[in-house]
């Protein structure tokens, strides 16, 4: 997983660190990885809203989150986060709630720590 460059009006730039993400059974760390690449139009969108109100906003996110049995997620919380930006943390969080993931094998809940950096496209 290489970086992403998403370069728009904003030049923001987002980076899922795939390689760092712990996931605790049920699901391989691809399988989740690919769901997150189909979903970083909805991150995106949430880290250009706390570019309008904060220009200079940068940082690095950690979600966790829980996978049920059926693939939907059951809880998501912001593990930790230096953008020190609620919102857009919130807006992360909300819109990660909505994604489906495959069904975890075994029919188990699986617990999900996922790393996020979030930066200008200029600060690269």
């Amino acid at each position: 997983y290489g970086q992403v460059s998403l370069v728009g009006w904003d030049q923001g730039f987002f980076q899922p660190v795939a390689s760092e993400a712990w996931v605790g059974g049920g699901l391989d760390r691809n399988e989740i990885a690919a769901v997150i690449q189909r979903h970083l139009s909805e991150v995106r969108f949430c880290y250009e809203q706390g570019l309008q109100q904060k220009p200079k906003l940068a940082g690095r996110l950690s979600m966790n989150f829980m996978i049920g049995p059926n693939g939907s997620v059951s809880v998501a919380k912001v593990m930790n986060s230096s953008l020190d930006h609620t919102q857009v943390e919130n807006c992360i969080r909300d819109h990660l709630k909505t994604w489906n993931f495959p069904k975890p094998e075994g029919g188990v809940t699986v617990k999900v720590t996922y790393p996020f950096i979030l930066r200008r496209v200029s600060d690269t």
